[in-house]
């Protein structure tokens, strides 16, 4: 909020919208503390799909966990972007493969029209539902209605158990709208004047839930107001929304990054290595099993790196970035 109102200077100055930042923390559940890390959000969309994977798959391999027990991706998509973006595609076919898979991905699209300025949907895709997409690898997609909040739960559970039972992506739509348009200076009701007379008519979502909760008899009219007042209060007073927040994290959980933070970009790091050591490595690197018959433009391949790792023949660049990967792997970088 500070950062809004310009009160706080950003060390690394960005043009990026200010929420498209990530950040961390750690929670107490029933189940037991759970770390939670949003990633950050380069501008493009649904660029952040892969990058959460490969975040996902680097945590998983940094606690072995191939199977992707303790490390779960969450993707957040709108409906326009999921329907509309290659990179979505792209990410379902990688979820399966050896070096990329992540034990499956809860995908949570948020489907409240915000990207489609078009009154008919039939303009903007060809698919019935905007989560057509994911039927590519067979991934079940859960409908659920955003207005319900006991059935947005149901359904969220039931994912995270498919998930956990096959390893595989699961989708679900969440069918909802949003009151304001695409963003703060947007007036959506130029573009979609009769879904924004709906819209303002529409109660909300917790309005709803409470006038459920205390037809039901679960909480009276006063406690409900109570709910509303303190967690108002808690942000105007810039306090923690959330009561489950761990003060004093278990250090197992997350990596400690603060050796890395605060460093010049330009910063210098020594990286010569020692020339006998760099040919042993490439040595190693050339060795053909025994009866090993190497197929003849290969044969080439490894002919020409004997003379690179000599001195006979200038290194080109395809072996000096294998050789490259070789002293990073020898110096105990992962």
């Amino acid at each position: 909020f500070d950062e809004f109102e310009g009160k706080k200077k950003v060390e690394l100055g960005s043009g990026d919208v200010k929420y498209h930042q990530g950040f961390s923390s750690n929670v107490m559940t029933t189940g037991g503390e759970v770390h939670l890390a949003m990633a950050f959000n380069p501008s493009h969309l649904e660029i952040v799909s892969p990058v959460v994977e490969g975040s996902v798959r680097a945590r998983q391999d940094r606690r072995n966990d191939p199977t992707g027990e303790k490390v779960l991706p969450i993707s957040i998509h709108g409906d326009a972007a999921f329907a509309g973006q290659g990179v979505v595609m792209e990410t379902f076919q990688m979820s399966q493969t050896r070096g990329f898979k992540t034990g499956g991905t809860v995908h949570i699209v948020i489907n409240n029209q915000v990207g489609f300025t078009i009154s008919n949907p039939l303009d903007s895709r060809s698919t019935e539902y905007a989560t057509d997409v994911a039927k590519m690898i067979q991934a079940p997609i859960l409908h659920v209605n955003g207005d319900d909040p006991e059935a947005v739960l149901f359904v969220t559970q039931l994912a995270i158990d498919y998930r956990m039972q096959f390893k595989r992506d699961v989708v679900i739509d969440l069918v909802c709208y949003r009151r304001r348009g695409h963003n703060e200076a947007d007036e959506p009701s130029g573009t979609q004047p009769l879904m924004y007379q709906q819209i303002t008519k529409q109660r909300t979502t917790r309005e709803l839930y409470a006038d459920r909760l205390t037809q039901s008899g679960v909480m009276d009219a006063e406690r409900v107001q109570a709910k509303v007042d303190e967690y108002r209060n808690a942000l105007d007073n810039g306090l923690h929304v959330v009561k489950s927040l761990v003060k004093e994290p278990n250090k197992e959980l997350f990596v400690d990054w603060r050796p890395y933070l605060g460093h010049a970009w330009t910063a210098r790091h020594d990286t010569r290595f020692d020339l006998k050591t760099l040919q042993e490595l490439s040595a190693k690197l050339l060795e053909i099993p025994e009866g090993f018959v190497v197929q003849r433009q290969v044969a080439k391949i490894y002919e020409d790196r004997q003379k690179m790792q000599a001195g006979g023949l200038p290194i080109n660049w395809g072996y000096a970035e294998t050789m490259a990967y070789a002293t990073l792997a020898f110096e105990g970088h992962p």
